[in-house]
């Protein structure tokens, strides 16, 4: 069976969520090449999405530790609440500068979903004592997104022929509004916080976010899937340019939804072996997949128009098995974490990430402006090669 027992019970309010969360997101395929009508340039871009990240870097820590330290299902439902209502507003908006506030506005609901929404689920089956449901529950919520993903652009297609890409942005920040008051009603929450005053809890906040931080780097396991994280995000470094390279190469518009429901496929067949390479060794399995990926986006070096077909099943390949490392790398990590920390320190993960993408937007989109998407995609596969460095540093135990 696909379930285990009692999984639906205690996880399907989840998955329906993010089902559905999946199927709003239209605008994914035609995310970049709606800012590029509105001519703005890889690097403005890249700042665009740079101060998102930015935001969340800055905003992170504090949110995750808010979640651990008041409630992680009202921090999950707030993000959400506050990221739709920013996401509904940016269709109506041509202004670059507004577009950077509602953009650093996202990035700060996003602080609010991210760790707590994780640390949430984790925690209610710790409680029903259900830890064997820890890697179902990773594996299975990118599959079922990713069902959901996979048939958005073929509506968002459909939608973009007959009406304008603006209104897939209004779908997407809906979607948020709804799952918040699913979630709301039928999720429940069996981490109890203790009741403190605004004060207190300020004070609770600071001191979370210390010990996470000092546990991050001084637990040796958990820092070098931190720092491994990091590189394994490194080698997504242009993917901002995926989409404009892909109709460079003559690929029609529209059919880059079909490109993101290719990906998606990917994705789920790598979320379903993760199940299998689990049970492996971790410092053998990532540097394997690591391997692969730098070898799929290196031959995008040799794509040119109008052969668009082997540029789309690179990047649907690359950027789906791209989603094999985080199923392993998150359940590993949790093995390591303290209860009370547990928000906070993915968090930290979070935040690291985030910063990372910042630094690396910003530099792909100059470096895309001059060099073009095709080479920097190409090339930033190769910060592969430190994740694999590191990874191979990590314990072959699991305790």
């Amino acid at each position: 069976m696909f379930f285990k027992k009692d999984e639906i019970k205690h996880l399907g309010v989840f998955y329906v969520y993010l089902f559905l969360y999946g199927m709003s997101t239209m605008i994914l395929p035609f995310l970049i090449i709606y800012f590029r009508e509105l001519n703005f340039t890889f690097l403005q871009i890249g700042f665009i999405m740079g101060v998102m990240r930015i935001s969340m870097v800055i905003f992170e820590i504090p949110t995750g530790a808010f979640a651990d330290s008041f409630s992680r299902k009202k921090s999950v439902i707030f993000g959400f609440i506050f990221g739709g209502i920013s996401i509904i507003l940016v269709p109506f908006v041509n202004s670059y500068l507004l577009i950077l506030v509602l953009w650093s506005l996202i990035g700060l609901a996003f602080t609010f979903v991210s760790g707590a929404e994780e640390a949430w689920v984790i925690s209610n089956l710790n409680f029903f004592k259900r830890k064997d449901l820890h890697q179902e529950y990773f594996v299975k919520a990118r599959i079922i997104s990713s069902i959901g993903i996979a048939i958005a652009p073929f509506i968002g297609a459909l939608l973009v022929k007959s009406y304008s890409i603006k209104l897939l942005w209004i779908i997407f920040g809906a979607s948020f509004l709804v799952n918040s008051l699913i979630l709301f009603i039928f999720a429940k929450e069996h981490y109890k916080t203790k009741k403190l005053k605004l004060i207190d809890s300020i004070k609770m906040t600071k001191s979370n976010t210390k010990k996470a931080i000092e546990f991050s780097f001084k637990n040796k396991q958990v820092f070098l899937l931190l720092l491994g994280s990091m590189f394994v995000a490194l080698m997504y470094f242009g993917v901002e340019g995926g989409q404009p390279l892909l109709v460079s190469l003559s690929l029609p518009k529209y059919a880059l939804g079909i490109v993101e429901t290719c990906m998606q496929i990917t994705v789920m067949v790598a979320a379903l072996s993760s199940g299998f390479f689990v049970k492996k060794k971790l410092k053998q399995v990532l540097p394997l997949v690591i391997i692969i990926i730098i070898i799929i986006s290196l031959s995008l070096l040799f794509v040119n128009s109008p052969y668009f077909i082997f540029g789309a099943m690179i990047y649907a390949l690359s950027n789906g098995i791209f989603f094999l490392n985080e199923p392993l790398i998150q359940s590993n990590l949790h093995k390591y974490i303290p209860e009370k920390l547990r928000a906070t320190v993915t968090s930290t993960r979070s935040m690291l990430l985030q910063l990372v993408g910042a630094i690396g937007a910003v530099t792909a989109g100059y470096l895309m402006d001059i060099f073009g998407p095709k080479k920097v995609i190409a090339y930033g596969s190769l910060f592969g090669i430190f994740a694999i460095i590191t990874f191979l540093k990590l314990k072959d135990d699991k305790k």
